[in-house]
């Protein structure tokens, strides 16, 4: 007992006075009690909290070049529709999309036409400013999905329809935060390099949602509201909704050494065009142009083409002095000698 009656040391009074903590209840070291006040992580029926970001303009133009020839009434068409179906592919996963949101330059089209679809979808549209033909919705949609993760404890699934290989960084984050990612793209513009770092497990195969109408042939008979159709929905399939990274075989294929090589020559002319000389530099062409041109390879898996080209000796790599620094650098040379390489040439 301490002085005047007050127990001592001090704490005790108060260990004494302060209500203990209900059992079952733990709190975070470093987190008052109001941290997570409000926030529930899982809805009532058990569904996870989801956040949905969607790059509209990577995903129009996907499905523009690839599946519609370039018809943009129909592309953009099935673009809402293919948005629409995600939400019910995410409902059928357990996931609750509490936020969603769009990126575009929606004073253009196809964002102009798109706005009011997407705002009804729950994807509010957000306004990108673009620049010599390329926006930066890239850059946003990572800045604003940073932001929720840092602040939405009740959002467990963040699901990027893109993929660029732009989205690597924020996926990153994602992961290293504990929480649940699934990246929604067309195969045909997702990244290797984004599949090989995120992992083919959470990756959805937008074109397996896909929804084609069925033209109607002259003559046939049309069916009666309520008759039993044959056709499933493609949504219903959840073994198409994955891909796996492109085999030995397709990501070395002669095809594939033949593109390289006219594209090597494409660019040896460009720079002998605008700097006299018509080398192409080894590291810039590996980090930039190759990731351009064959997206849905990995990084090894390009490296490994262009070595394969050079045991093939279809292609050469030449160390150079560095004239303006102490490193020096190799460029990749065609070997207009080989028989291939002639043969492409003359072509």
């Amino acid at each position: 007992m301490g002085f005047a009656g007050i127990p001592w040391p001090p704490w005790r009074w108060w260990r004494e006075k302060s209500p203990r903590p209900r059992p079952g209840r733990r709190r975070a070291k470093g987190m008052p009690d109001s941290g997570l006040k409000g926030w529930k992580v899982r809805g009532e029926d058990g569904s996870l909290g989801a956040a949905v970001f969607v790059d509209f303009d990577n995903l129009y133009y996907g499905l523009l070049s690839e599946l519609f020839q370039r018809d943009h009434k129909k592309t953009l068409e099935a673009s809402e529709n293919l948005l629409n179906t995600l939400r019910e592919e995410l409902k059928e996963r357990n996931l609750a999309i509490v936020l969603g949101r769009s990126y575009s330059a929606f004073d253009e089209f196809p964002g102009s036409e798109a706005a009011h679809s997407l705002a009804l979808m729950g994807f509010d549209p957000q306004y990108i400013v673009r620049h010599k033909g390329k926006n930066s919705a890239d850059l946003q949609l990572s800045l604003d999905l940073m932001e929720v993760l840092l602040t939405r404890k009740d959002i467990d699934v963040f699901v990027i329809v893109g993929g660029d290989r732009d989205f690597i960084p924020v996926s990153r984050k994602v992961l290293e935060a504990r929480r649940e990612l699934l990246i929604a793209s067309l195969p045909e513009n997702t990244s290797g390099d984004l599949l090989d770092r995120v992992g083919s497990e959470r990756f959805l195969d937008l074109s397996a949602l896909l929804e084609f109408p069925e033209e109607e042939e002259e003559g046939e008979i049309e069916e009666v509201e309520g008759s039993p159709r044959e056709a499933q929905p493609i949504a219903a399939h959840h073994s198409q909704l994955k891909w796996e990274p492109l085999s030995d075989e397709e990501a070395f294929s002669p095809e594939r050494k033949d593109r390289v090589l006219r594209f090597l020559f494409d660019l040896s002319k460009r720079y002998e065009e605008k700097h006299g000389k018509g080398e192409v530099w080894l590291s810039p062409f590996l980090k930039n142009e190759m990731p351009e041109y064959f997206p849905d390879l990995t990084h090894p898996q390009r490296r490994r083409l262009i070595n394969i080209l050079k045991e093939e000796g279809k292609i050469e790599i030449v160390e150079r002095k560095n004239e303006n620094g102490p490193f020096p650098f190799s460029v990749v040379l065609l070997n207009n000698e080989h028989p291939r390489v002639k043969d492409l040439l003359t072509a």
